[in-house]
């Protein structure tokens, strides 16, 4: 179970939410030096409420720190479960830099360096000492494994070079990318620092977002005021004798506001109208149909803004038809 209240920080706007509490806690103290106040350091402060969005197309419960955003499965709450968004290839796509491995790997590296397969590169020198320090807490042990490090930093996609600062000062540091992290040194006091690639990668990603791909529902329409009524349909329920229907509000609280739907010919249900609340938070949300019998769980996903007159009135939904044989 998730903690029951999220955490907040003096002089900090937002708090971490309350579905990723226990995973900050457990992160909290580090696994080597036993020091707390480890996961200001690794994550850096909330940034942004926990919201839903779309990651390859598929909906997440995510919230963005200043160095990495924390993402869990849409209607899930075990900690466990709960990993950090490959911010490392985001912001180099971002930046028009995809990252290009190398066609060939070398077969020899020096005695201070790793390499790994995977993506044909190395980790030398202090970036070496410093990913192999550090990682999330996944088992409760102490120290870190290659899995807990890989799930903090992620692979090496890059090789070190001097690139312009991320604060946006004129200095260069000796960087060095990661998956889900951009790594530097400091040219004076030689430490390492953690870029906010949190911070820049939702900075500079499109708004709106894109939503979700639906998964067996068709709602309409897409995009609404909030107060506005959402027709909605599920498919696929030829073996279930009505469903119940869910609703995921933006910040990934669900109701259940329906318990029994009934069925329509062909396997969809009867058109569901949906009137969301007049304060209803804008972002993406969703709404889900469950089989009775079959368990079956189909998602579709709209909008909500705040602007314009919300419209009341159920919407006419377009009926689908059957494909011939």
């Amino acid at each position: 179970m998730h903690a029951a209240s999220p955490i907040c920080f003096e002089d900090v706007a937002e708090c971490v939410d309350a579905h990723f509490a226990d995973f900050w806690q457990r992160n909290d103290r580090h696994a080597i030096s036993g020091q707390s106040g480890n996961a200001a350091r690794i994550f850096g402060y909330p940034i942004g409420p926990a919201r839903i969005e779309a990651v390859d197309g598929v909906a997440v419960l995510a919230q963005p720190f200043e160095r990495v955003i924390m993402q869990q499965p849409l209607g899930n709450t075990d900690p466990a479960n709960i990993t950090l968004q490959m911010t490392g290839r985001e912001r180099l796509t971002q930046l028009g830099r995809a990252p290009t491995l190398p066609a060939k790997p070398p077969t020899t590296v020096p005695p201070d360096c790793r390499l790994f397969a995977e993506t044909g590169l190395s980790l030398c020198g202090e970036f070496r000492t410093f990913w192999e320090s550090n990682g999330l807490n996944l088992d409760n042990e102490r120290g870190y494994t290659d899995a807990e490090r890989i799930a903090l930093f992620g692979l090496p996609i890059s090789e070190t070079k001097r690139e312009p600062a991320a604060d946006g000062s004129t200095n260069r540091y000796l960087t060095q990318w990661f998956e889900r992290a951009r790594l530097q040194i400091d040219g004076v006091t030689r430490q390492i620092i953690v870029a906010p690639l949190g911070r820049d990668v939702t900075s500079n990603r499109a708004n709106p977002p894109l939503l979700p791909r639906n998964i067996g529902v068709m709602v309409h329409p897409a995009t609404l005021t909030a107060g506005s009524a959402l027709a909605a349909r599920g498919s696929g329920y030829s073996h279930d004798r009505w469903v119940s229907v869910t609703v995921f509000r933006a910040d990934g609280s669900r109701v259940l506001v329906a318990e029994r739907v009934e069925l329509a010919s062909g396997g969809f249900t009867e058109t569901y109208c949906y009137l969301t609340p007049a304060d209803a938070i804008p972002g993406t949300w969703v709404i889900a149909f469950d089989g009775v019998d079959s368990g079956r769980r189909t998602i579709g996903f709209f909008r909500v803004i705040t602007t314009g007159e919300p419209n009341r009135t159920c919407p006419e939904m377009i009926t689908p038809v059957p494909r011939s044989r």
